[in-house]
């Protein structure tokens, strides 16, 4: 097990306080000894329709997650933010903010959650070149030179109806970024109408599993225990209760390729075996 490898998890939206207590019990004994975050999202800001299930609001989420620290200690947690107003608001509440896809180089932003806390997980959003982004995390750098920059692949637009993850762009975002982190679940969004689905959890327990053959040192999955009831992203998440089988599958695959790392001769190593 690789313990300096990150870990994000947890529900897509923190729907209530049951269903994040249930997640976070599940998760606690599997995630010992790991560097990991718990995670729900108080708000999805961001849903396509205007009725679309948003989560419990920051007031309530705050309780939550005093009652979570309070009960474990030593778990870390973490949420995407929105709006500078957030921000502040969320100091000694998580231990580190995600900065959705969609304003992924909103400059207020940024600036604002490096002023506030040490680690920040910007996501990369779809439509945007690598190394365009690359060059924002100036603005976490300049703003906070403590701050841990990290940067979350969750795949680049194929069209107007897929998303694809490009692999190749791993190692030149790990020269700039502290971390790159592979969303397993929104990597695999795509269309409903195209598809009959809007996401395909079997590929995300792929990449799940395989993010360190492509050099990610981190993953980033939302699990829930009955995703058909989620609020969002139903169809991406993986069922909590196959998160065991998949970590030590991930294990396995990680000590197999990390004599590996630093090497272009993966490929060939492994097909000669």
């Amino acid at each position: 097990m690789d313990k300096d490898k990150l870990w994000i998890l947890g529900p897509c939206t923190m729907d209530s306080r049951e269903l994040f207590m249930e997640v976070l019990d599940h998760l606690i004994p599997l995630m010992e000894g790991r560097n990991w975050y718990m995670k729900a999202s108080f708000d999805k800001a961001n849903r396509t329709s205007l009725h679309g299930g948003r989560g419990t609001g920051l007031v309530a989420a705050k309780e939550i997650w005093a009652e979570a620290r309070a009960a474990f200690p030593g778990v870390k947690f973490t949420t995407d933010v929105h709006e500078t107003s957030q921000v502040p608001e969320l100091v000694g509440v998580v231990d580190a903010v995600q900065i959705p896809a969609f304003p992924c180089r909103q400059t207020d932003l940024i600036v604002e959650a490096a002023r506030h806390f040490n680690a920040i997980n910007i996501k990369k959003g779809q439509w945007i070149g690598p190394f365009n982004l690359a060059k924002s995390v100036d603005k976490v750098r300049d703003t906070n030179p403590h701050c841990e920059a990290w940067v979350c692949d969750r795949g680049s637009n194929f069209g107007y109806h897929e998303l694809l993850v490009n692999f190749n762009i791993v190692e030149g975002l790990r020269a700039v970024y502290d971390r790159v982190i592979l969303d397993c679940t929104h990597a695999t969004q795509r269309s409903r109408a195209v598809y009959g689905s809007q996401g395909d959890r079997n590929l995300a327990e792929r990449y799940f599993v395989g993010a360190d053959v492509f050099l990610y040192n981190g993953v980033f999955a939302e699990v829930h225990p009955r995703p058909d009831e989620s609020a969002s992203d139903a169809d991406c998440q993986i069922y909590l209760d196959r998160v065991a089988g998949l970590l030590k599958l991930a294990d396995q695959i990680g000590a197999a390729v990390e004599p590996l790392h630093g090497t272009q001769e993966l490929a060939t190593c492994l097909l000669e075996d």
